[in-house]
């Protein structure tokens, strides 16, 4: 995949997990508390994906470094 298809899936990822997240906070009951808790997993992880996607990546490359 490139990165672009990577990107936009990780930014849809977050925007489902965070509907879901916030659609079963309103109800009640053993399964919505099952799924708002995986929800909010999943939510956390997309968040580290897309944030990992933005980092360079190796010690050589210098255009966020100060000297």
């Amino acid at each position: 995949m490139d990165k672009a298809a990577v990107k936009e899936i990780t930014k849809s990822g977050m925007a489902v997990s965070l509907g879901v997240l916030a659609w079963t906070a309103l109800g009640k009951g053993r399964r919505n508390w099952v799924l708002h808790s995986w929800a909010g997993i999943a939510l956390v992880g997309f968040c580290v994906w897309h944030y990992n996607i933005y980092q360079p990546h190796g010690k050589g490359h210098s255009s966020h470094r100060k000297e």
